[in-house]
């Protein structure tokens, strides 16, 4: 993982934010105090909001605990896993997780297939209907430039799940396996039927690319 430049918790981050632009994840605990991982590595002391700025675009493995707030020379309690999910930053802007406690975490994300069932909000109630779906795809064809596309992507995975179906029409925009995978990789968090992801992971050329996002998607269940 690219070293991160800077790293910081605030307490009110909201202040934070408004007294100087910078980019980056911020991590909102609400009124629980939480511990922050990123790839692994702790990054924060028990805290109610956690800033990680400055962070190079691509995939960060966040993961969110519970805690407690802690006196001087006591030992930081790590507890129940709040949040764990691979999220995608453009490098722009800040790119906002809540974390409210337990069994309510926001943004809402769907269920994974080991889950049994959705939580309540999460899941298919979310996923962008058939009509704006076509209006996002022309969208999103229409738009000549990769990292605009891109940017487009990411602000409807802010606010909408898609299907298996979906994914593999934003896809076929695009001709070569890498630039498939990436959108792939950026999507199958959000995506509600993951049980039918294979249909999209053999719209790929190469038996090569077809087994490094089989091996993505064991790598994302097993968190």
């Amino acid at each position: 993982m690219r070293k991160i430049i800077i790293s910081f918790c605030i307490l009110f981050a909201a202040l934070s934010l408004q007294a100087q632009s910078v980019n980056g994840i911020r991590i909102d605990g609400g009124n629980t105090p939480i511990l922050v991982y990123l790839g692994g590595n702790q990054i924060s002391l028990p805290t109610t909001t956690c800033f990680i700025a400055n962070l190079n675009p691509g995939h960060y493995t966040v993961e969110v605990y519970a805690t407690r707030f802690t006196r001087a020379g006591e030992r930081v309690w790590k507890g129940e896993k709040l949040y764990k999910d691979l999220v995608y930053f453009d490098g722009r802007g800040v790119k906002e997780i809540w974390v409210d406690g337990r069994d309510n975490i926001r943004p809402e994300r769907p269920g994974r297939p080991d889950q049994g069932e959705h939580r309540p909000g999460y899941g298919y109630n979310r996923v962008m209907n058939d009509q704006l779906f076509q209006t996002f795809y022309k969208e999103m064809k229409n738009e000549p430039f990769k990292d605009d596309r891109m940017k487009l992507l990411n602000a409807a995975l802010a606010g909408s799940d898609f299907t298996s179906a979906q994914c593999l029409q934003l896809t076929k925009l695009y001709t070569f396996d890498d630039d498939r995978m990436e959108i792939m990789k950026i999507m199958y968090p959000r995506i509600v039927d993951k049980e039918a992801f294979f249909t999209v992971i053999n719209t790929l050329t190469f038996s090569s690319s077809k087994e490094k996002m089989k091996d993505f998607m064991i790598g994302y269940g097993k968190r």
